[in-house]
């Protein structure tokens, strides 16, 4: 087992959640990849027989760099738009490198692909790095794009990475710097969304095209995250009586010793029950408001196998419900980001503003942030989607509707606004990731500003390197 542990998050509630909405920045400003590689949790299940034996497979100890600049821990209000309708704090400006239709890099062929999603950055050889983008489009337009940018901000080359799948929503990194993109719909019991991992660093090939992996579930997939140390991979869905799952991998997938995994086949899915609600119960039910609810002591949970894990969740779902038996796992209302930190799986609900944190070690669940207890001035996040946590340890949400804001969240149980979109309301934000250089924030309007798939807007917010207020 890996000698590693993270900070003890403290059992006493009242100390509870300010830790948790402090924790993000207990490994200090780091690389993305170094970051990435601090993913792992620890101590997870002890007395689950499904639990692997932790091969402890990356440095959990991430090289810290010197202290730099953090342009999210403080910056002025919101200042009018600017000519490409962002709004920023003082010291922030913007521009576009990219539109659906349109080709990024002059002269090139490749076209920016349509209804721009989920996204992430990856470092580069010589200082530069890549910026992936799921399409949220039906087969066959759906599929990966990458930018490609020098160590000046230089768009060098744009390409396809994933080519002819549907619905391609949000996804998540790995720490062995693979993009895993989640197709979000189920059509019947054998037709619904996968999740592909994807190279960025190569470009599309027909001869060797990226791999789908069944195992982690059919069904409307949001976004995953990945605890290296514990072999598992957390999931979302978004989807009517949507659940949260995990796939835990066994040591044919994840071979002890092994720094990442051969493969996803053989391992377990599970779906997440609050222990106190019964099965198929809304975690967000008003009669369960004393059980689990902001301002109440954390819950303690169980995974549940997944019936019928190689066909469609919600499809199984209605079958078990129409014979009489209630499926597997809680219903969180349409659970969207995830993100995986310290030990702990952030994960949003964005019907009902709530950020959830799950406790690996003491397998206790809570909400760390509800935008609907408090006033637009602290809580602007509203109907959150998206989430990272950047290598500064602050963590952005991306809303899905509202006033189309990326907000950090505060210590303090609070949020603030960084960015507000102007003149795109039927649009949603998305993909937010920051560059492995700490210099630049990227982000789509998934329709832009005429509400049409086909008019997406991906930009680029560069980052200050000192407090402007």
């Amino acid at each position: 087992m890996s000698q590693h542990t993270y900070p003890a998050v403290p059992l006493d509630f009242s100390l509870r959640r300010a830790f948790l909405l402090k924790t993000f920045r207990t490994a200090g400003a780091v690389s993305l990849a170094g970051f990435l590689a601090a993913c792992g949790g620890d101590g997870d299940d002890p007395a689950d027989p499904t639990a692997p034996v932790d091969p402890d497979p990356v440095d959990p100890n991430p090289p810290v760099e010197p202290e730099k600049f953090n342009p999210f821990a403080q910056f002025s209000a919101l200042q009018p738009a600017d000519a490409n309708g962002v709004m920023l704090p003082k010291g922030f400006s913007s521009r576009i490198v990219a539109r659906s239709g349109q080709a990024p890099v002059s002269g090139s062929s490749f076209l920016w692909h349509a209804a721009p999603d989920g996204g992430a950055c990856y470092p580069t050889d010589g200082g530069g790095w890549i910026y992936v983008s799921n399409a949220e489009m039906t087969a066959p337009l759906g599929g990966v794009s990458a930018l490609k940018f020098d160590k000046n901000g230089k768009i060098i080359d744009a390409y396809p990475v994933l080519k002819g799948t549907s619905g391609n929503c949000a996804g998540g990194p790995t720490p062995w710097n693979t993009w895993l993109s989640c197709e979000e719909f189920e059509l019947t019991q054998q037709i619904a969304g996968l999740v592909w991992e994807c190279d960025p660093y190569r470009p599309w090939s027909d001869a060797t095209p990226p791999r789908a992996w069944p195992a982690l579930g059919k069904y409307a997939h949001e976004a995953v995250c990945v605890d290296p140390a514990n072999r598992m991979l957390y999931l979302t869905e978004d989807a009517g009586g949507g659940r949260v799952y995990r796939y835990v991998c066994d040591s044919t997938d994840w071979p002890a010793g092994a720094e990442r995994p051969v493969k996803f086949e053989s391992g377990q899915l599970q779906v997440l029950r609050i222990d106190a609600l019964p099965r198929d119960a809304n975690a967000s039910d008003a009669a369960y408001a004393d059980i689990v609810g902001f301002g109440k002591p954390p819950a303690s949970v169980t995974w549940e196998p997944v019936a019928f894990p190689d066909q469609g969740q919600k499809s199984i779902r209605d079958t078990l419900r129409a014979g009489g038996i209630l499926p597997p796992g809680n219903y969180f209302q349409k659970a969207e980001g995830i993100w995986f930190f310290n030990g702990i799986v952030f994960f949003v609900t964005s019907s009902n503003s709530r950020i959830w944190a799950y406790d690996t070690a003491n397998r206790t669940l809570e909400i760390i942030f509800d935008g609907k207890q408090g006033t637009p001035e602290t809580h602007s996040i509203d109907e959150p989607d998206n989430i990272t946590i950047t290598s500064f340890g602050e963590m952005l949400v991306a809303e899905d509707a509202g006033n189309l804001e990326i907000g950090v969240l505060r210590d303090n149980g609070t949020s603030q606004a960084v960015m507000r979109l102007v003149g795109h309301d039927d649009s949603e934000i998305t993909g937010p990731a920051v560059s492995p250089d700490g210099t630049r924030l990227y982000f789509s309007s998934q329709r832009g500003a005429t509400g049409r798939s086909e008019d997406g807007i991906t930009f680029e917010i560069l980052l200050p390197t000192k407090l402007v207020l």
